[in-house]
């Protein structure tokens, strides 16, 4: 067999005008690209800031522009006055989702065109086409559920609306404040069904005074292991329930948030009258778990039932162990200036019945040197604020100082026709002479209240 060996082939141009040629070729392409692609790229780039007639110049003559700088024309002659002009919008829009179907911003874009033209239909296929481009994306549903409510399709829309904050629920005070209606407010709740969303859209009823629909969405709310929203909103909803004169609906949801957390309590409307639990603001914090939509801070639970204990000047008011008349703890207040000692930072808002007779039990005892002038007396309070002028209970201690031992006190008083919120409190009042002065301790337990129906007899 014949063998064939195999060389190396080497090309050799020979003639130095063709090599000259390919040379200047190559030379005057780069030039070209190095002048051209930065022109345009910035035309891209900068295709925002330009007239609209210099990016079609560039249109007519780059062919391969973007998909996304023909949607932006189109939206520049949808929304700048300057240029505005729907059929040119849309013939740029369309173009646009002939490129690039799969961007969802590209059919919204185009829904807003049609919309802007007066064609609803178009419009209205077009948002729904955005919605299958982008199924978990907000935005879609928020624009096509606002262009349902302004097409007067309110129930489309808030079904809508529904799958919008469901998608993204710290948007549902937004929804609302554009539904306004608390009836609607509950459908699109029952229609998201998602605890988070329901949660924002209470606060959004309650920081508007819709105190009752507030109410309904917070029983449907879930408790958390350590309460939750549920139990923040509970405080915020009897504040602003006494604030509005729901005092009765308020009590009501105090003793269901009581029960939760410390189980069952007593039927008396004074709560914690044996100082026997530790305070509610002990136990809840003051800031929500997260953003609902309502004030933050001491001014969202400036109202409630529960005892608000605080020294003064001259005073110490604390809850001490040990001391109690019955129970473990009572309250105590030791009075550490001697002279003028004015004092009322013991109270607690009570719900009553109007016209009706109560009986009003605690005990005492003190271990003072002076004149204790020390009062227990109960107030109207309607919406929590204190009428001076409405005084339906007053006892002042006995002149005789030092009672070492527990004296237990039963007194009777009537309500007003007006009363349905009353304030107990327990104060001191300075004498007028220069001879005023206490000093020492005196302590209060198994504060209790109760009517006394007619024909009872009145206990002694």
């Amino acid at each position: 067999m014949a063998e064939v060996d195999v060389r190396d082939v080497l090309f050799v141009v020979r003639h130095r005008g063709v090599r000259l040629s390919v040379g200047i070729g190559a030379a005057l392409g780069g030039l070209l690209l190095l002048w051209g692609y930065p022109r345009a790229h910035a035309l891209l780039v900068r295709s925002n800031s330009l007239r609209a007639a210099d990016v079609e110049a560039a249109l007519s003559v780059i062919p391969w522009m973007p998909s996304a700088v023909r949607a932006q024309l189109g939206v520049r002659y949808l929304y700048d006055p300057l240029t505005f002009d729907p059929q040119r919008a849309l013939a740029h829009l369309q173009q646009a989702v002939r490129e690039n179907p799969f961007d969802f911003r590209n059919w919204l874009h185009l829904a807003q065109g049609y919309e802007a033209t007066g064609d609803r239909a178009r419009a209205d296929a077009a948002y729904r086409r955005a919605l299958a481009s982008a199924p978990a994306y907000f935005l879609p549903r928020w624009l096509y559920a606002n262009f349902l409510l302004r097409h007067g399709e309110r129930e489309r829309a808030i079904e809508v609306f529904a799958r919008a904050v469901r998608a993204n629920p710290e948007a549902a005070a937004n929804v609302a404040e554009l539904l306004q209606d608390a009836d609607a407010i509950q459908r699109l709740d029952r229609l998201a069904n998602r605890m988070s969303v329901r949660a924002r859209l209470c606060a959004f009823l309650l920081a508007r005074d819709a105190f009752a629909p507030a109410l309904a969405l917070w029983r449907d709310l879930a408790w958390d292991e350590d309460g939750g929203a549920k139990l923040w909103l509970a405080r915020a909803l009897i504040s602003r329930g006494i604030e509005i004169g729901e005092a009765e609906r308020a009590h009501a949801l105090w003793r269901a948030v009581s029960e939760r957390i410390y189980g069952r309590v007593g039927e008396t409307p004074i709560w914690n009258g044996g100082f026997e639990q530790p305070r509610l603001v002990e136990k809840v914090a003051d800031r929500p778990p997260l953003s609902l939509g309502v004030p933050v801070g001491s001014e969202t639970f400036d109202r409630d039932f529960e005892w608000r204990i605080a020294g003064e000047a001259g005073v110490v008011a604390e809850v001490a162990r040990g001391e109690a008349y019955e129970g473990k703890r009572a309250l105590r207040l030791e009075f550490v200036k001697s002279e003028g000692v004015r004092f009322s930072g013991v109270a607690q808002l009570i719900p009553l019945r109007p016209a009706t007779l109560y009986e009003l039990r605690f005990a005492y005892r003190a271990d003072l040197r002076g004149d204790p002038r020390v009062l227990v007396e109960i107030i109207e309070a309607p919406r929590g604020i204190p009428r001076e002028d409405r005084v339906l209970f007053r006892w002042w201690m006995l002149p005789e100082a030092k009672r070492t031992e527990w004296v237990l006190v039963r007194e009777t008083f009537q309500t007003l026709p007006t009363t349905s919120l009353a304030l107990l409190r327990v104060r001191r009042e300075p004498a007028a002479s220069l001879t005023d002065f206490v000093n020492g301790r005196v302590w209060f337990d198994a504060f209790a209240i109760r009517p006394i129906e007619a024909g009872a007899e009145k206990r002694s």
